[in-house]
């Protein structure tokens, strides 16, 4: 009774054997005609977009009294600020801070964040000579290129690539004996790079002319790139 109990699990087991697939070691064969690579299709363009970043900063020894000589000048630069013509104005970041001595709170200082953006860059840059002030002062002016413009010529860009990757397709091919081929997979990235130029003017506590001279500016060129990488399985 015991033997003859056994047989149907014996017989379930060499039939979960007769149909478990046997590996051969020797890898998916699936896999073994395809070749990876990627490709870049690069463009220099001129910058056409300037932001400016200003700070109207005050110090004093009652932190309200400070924070209302800021709210009061950043109050006046926009205003100054918004009746130019092609130039995007908003204020930024704001901070309060004591400022010690031997330990104790001698002072305050209050700063807060005026930002500029055009794509004008002379107009840009006589606000900004207009703005300078005791209270106003310029931190930094960076260049790039305008997203309109951008994403235009990455549009360009990508259809260059898909084309390059195709080109590419045929000679990894035909290199390796084969006069066909099937695209497993692709993806497409897409980056922005400008060398630094930058113009700094490090924030003090100086008196300017109401009209200061406006900075020189260069917005100079950046690089927009596009990498096209994937697949191909040789036919």
């Amino acid at each position: 009774m015991r033997f003859r109990s056994s047989i149907p699990l014996l017989t379930a087991l060499f039939l979960t054997c007769m149909a478990t697939p046997a590996w051969s070691g020797h890898g998916d064969h699936s896999t073994r005609n395809r070749a990876s690579f990627q490709i870049e299709a690069v463009r220099e363009i001129a910058n056409d977009w300037a932001t400016a970043r200003l700070s109207v900063v005050a110090e004093g020894k009652e932190a309200a009294a400070v924070a209302a000589s800021v709210n009061k000048a950043m109050a006046k630069a926009l205003a100054q600020a918004k009746r130019v013509k092609l130039v995007e104005v908003r204020s930024g970041s704001y901070s309060t801070h004591p400022i010690y001595d031997d330990g104790r709170v001698v002072r305050w200082r209050a700063s807060q964040d005026l930002i500029l953006e055009s794509g004008d860059v002379d107009r840009l840059s006589g606000l900004i000579g207009e703005l300078q002030s005791a209270s106003v002062l310029l931190s930094g002016i960076q260049f790039g290129v305008k997203r309109e413009t951008r994403a235009a010529l990455e549009d360009e860009l990508i259809s260059e690539a898909l084309k390059r990757f195709r080109t590419r397709a045929d000679l990894v091919a035909r290199g390796l004996g084969s006069d066909e081929w099937s695209l497993i997979d692709v993806s497409v990235g897409t980056s922005n790079s400008a060398p630094p130029r930058r113009h700094m003017e490090r924030a003090r506590m100086q008196s300017f002319s109401d009209a200061a001279p406006a900075p020189a500016l260069e917005a100079g060129t950046s690089e927009v790139r596009v990498q096209a990488s994937g697949t191909i399985e040789l036919d």
